[in-house]
């Protein structure tokens, strides 16, 4: 089964400016984990009412990355980037 491919979401992309370099590496590092096993490295975003809405954290817990699965068209379009440094 070959990985996902990352799409992103506006809002996600715009949150990414100016991460600083650890933070940023972090991010990509877990969006790689993500891309190859999307279900097996999320959590279910229990705010929303659809499986497929998920978080992951990153950079030790201080960030989070907020995505939607697309099994059918094998995405993960990131939402959104939380980072409390």
């Amino acid at each position: 089964m070959s990985a996902y491919e990352p799409v992103w979401h506006a809002k996600g992309a715009a949150e990414v400016r100016g991460l600083p370099e650890r933070a940023g590496k972090a991010l990509w590092d877990t969006l790689v984990a993500v891309l190859r096993d999307p279900w097996g490295q999320t959590q279910a975003d229990r705010s929303e009412n659809d499986e497929a809405f998920r978080f992951a954290l990153f950079d030790l817990g201080d960030g989070v990355v907020h995505i939607r699965i697309d099994d059918q068209a094998r995405t993960v379009t990131v939402h959104g980037v939380t980072w409390l440094g």
